[in-house]
């Protein structure tokens, strides 16, 4: 996989940091471009609903990341996963409206397919 990652120069952006003031401009286009055609890849494999929740993400690396614990990590930390990602949701003034609802109502669902309960004031 890293080989097909590095043909596409998209490896950098999941395996480096984004760069500082101490790298050289070339660097930080380089890391750049990569981050943008990884982020674009990533977000063009995922479902409407999925797509809708990590649209908003700016580093490939923090889509990646997300999406391997997501689907890969033991059940405590797939549930701690689902509850940090509803407490940090909110509602943004500039965005549809539609789409917001949408993402609430994954992230409710998350939570009922984890077997989280939660006080009916949270879900209502």
């Amino acid at each position: 996989m890293s080989t097909l990652l590095d043909m596409y120069g998209v490896a950098l952006a999941l395996t480096t940091a984004k760069p500082d003031s101490t790298t050289t401009a070339k660097q930080v286009d380089d890391w750049i471009h990569a981050n943008k055609v990884c982020c674009h890849t990533l977000l063009s494999v995922l479902s409407n609903d999925l797509f809708d929740v990590y649209a908003s993400y700016k580093n490939a690396k923090d889509i990646w990341d997300s999406l391997i614990l997501k689907y890969t990590a033991e059940d405590i930390v797939r549930q701690r996963f689902v509850i940090t990602n509803y407490y940090r949701w909110e509602m943004i003034e500039g965005k549809d409206i539609k789409i917001q609802i949408n993402e609430y109502h994954k992230l409710i669902e998350d939570i009922k397919t984890e077997s989280i309960t939660l006080p009916d004031e949270f879900v209502s």
